[in-house]
């Protein structure tokens, strides 16, 4: 065989060969990129969601109802490039959060932006059960009990409950009202020392049913006539642990599960504001209060009341002191905590950019974030967030295509740059100027 024949069935042999190496030898020096996440077949309590890799990986994806707890996870093991997968437990009427994390042969990750979707109109098939997604015990007493349970639907509920001696046959019944995702129930006049066996049918707006059982063991003591009590109060007027410039943390215990709310306000006796009631009655409670104003002494009273013998007690007033701001950052910045939101910092605003869609529309490189610590970001207000591009923020550089000029966007006008050695003693990066469209229109500031 001729030599040129030999060379030309080698190349080939050696094209052929590369399309199957094995995975251990590939590529692991490229950055992982995302590309084409996307959410769909949102119906009966599922939702699909794929993504591409450039190279392969393989990953998990964290979820949840609040973008700052992504609690829920699910695993990609395989290493691909076009991936899937199924988040399960939905509820309808809800925005989820999705974060994808991709992991490399090398074990290098990458996060992706952090996704959401909506289940407003998510289907359902009519003879799909509805799920108990939890059920607590929340605390017994000698003669009652107080339980919670939790529906991935919207469902009413049929309560029976017996012991030993009466046999199911003589069961109690207890109907619960009205359709809803989470459910409490109060139970008294039960006997002491006794167990009790309780069995909960959950039926759905198209008569669907499941039913839970468990047991509760009442105490051998009489109680029946215990006051409500709140205990473990933080913070204190003299503990800083809890406090923040613009938040505090009021974390508590009550004898009897109840439910609390706060009122507050800077004038001693004159409280202006509310907490939302919680949603589950707790022994233990933590209450966030945000939107709170630095360095100002607040005076607060704690409301509570409990389902348990309809027991109720408010406090005496207490107070704090927001701490001073610190840390402050640079209108422009691009910064996250330890949470999965990245922020635009506005003024005393932060501005959260809730797709990555809206971040690249804007120019935004992935590298101009900053980690910063969470109780400086407390500082800042939450402003209106970002959902889709639109105008640039004060402290953003920015500059239109086929022109030199470089413009401060500053007070919402774009005030230009004088000269490359004025940009220089200012300070500012030549790699963060964002090229923007001529359609986005600035009036038109004093020189710097």
């Amino acid at each position: 065989m001729k030599n040129w024949k030999k060379g030309i069935i080698f190349i080939f042999m050696v094209y052929l060969s590369s399309l199957f190496i094995s995975p251990i030898f590939a590529n692991t020096n490229t950055e992982i990129e995302f590309k084409s996440i996307e959410s769909s077949n949102i119906e009966d309590g599922k939702a699909t969601i794929k993504w591409v890799t450039n190279d392969q990986t393989k990953g998990l994806v964290y979820f949840g109802d609040n973008v700052n707890s992504l609690s829920r996870n699910t695993g990609y093991s395989r290493y691909d490039y076009i991936h899937e997968v199924v988040l399960t437990g939905l509820q309808k009427k809800k925005t989820y959060y999705y974060k994808i994390v991709a992991i490399d042969q090398a074990q290098n990750e990458k996060e992706a932006f952090v996704q959401s979707f909506s289940t407003a109109k998510m289907k359902r098939t009519e003879l799909i059960k509805p799920v108990f997604l939890e059920q607590k015990v929340l605390q017994t007493t000698s003669n009652a009990t107080a339980i919670s349970w939790k529906t991935n639907e919207k469902t009413n509920a049929t309560i029976f409950y017996w012991t030993d001696d009466l046999g199911v046959s003589k069961a109690k019944k207890i109907g619960v009202k009205g359709y809803n995702i989470n459910h409490e129930l109060f139970v008294h006049k039960l006997k002491a020392n006794e167990r009790y066996y309780f069995r909960i049918e959950a039926k759905d707006e198209s008569g669907n049913m499941s039913t839970k059982y468990f047991t509760v063991n009442t105490r051998d003591y009489d109680d029946k006539n215990i006051n409500l009590k709140i205990t473990n109060i933080e913070p204190l007027s003299f503990d800083k642990g809890n406090i923040f410039s613009r938040k505090v943390i009021i974390e508590l215990k009550t004898n009897l599960v109840s439910k609390v709310s706060i009122r507050y306000g800077t004038v001693p006796g004159k409280y202006k504001k509310k907490t939302t009631v919680s949603s589950f009655s707790s022994l233990k409670q933590r209450i966030i209060i945000n939107e709170l104003e630095p360095n100002t002494t607040y005076y607060y009273q704690i409301i509570t009341s409990s389902g348990l013998y309809r027991k109720k007690f408010n406090s005496g007033e207490m107070s704090f002191t927001t701490a001073p701001l610190r840390g402050a950052l640079e209108s422009g910045s691009l910064v996250k905590g330890s949470g999965y939101k990245v922020y635009l910092i506005s003024g005393n605003e932060k501005l959260w950019i809730e797709s990555g869609e809206a971040f690249s529309n804007l120019g935004y490189k992935w590298d101009w974030i900053e980690q910063v610590e969470d109780t400086i970001l407390l500082g800042y207000k939450d402003g209106k967030s970002i959902k889709k591009s639109g105008k640039h923020v004060d402290g953003t550089l920015v500059r239109y295509p086929n022109s030199g000029t470089v413009y401060l966007i500053d007070g919402g006008k774009k005030r230009p740059i004088s000269s490359a050695k004025r940009f220089n003693q200012m300070g500012y990066d030549w790699g963060k100027i964002i090229t923007i469209s001529t359609r986005e229109r600035y009036k038109v500031g004093e020189y710097l």
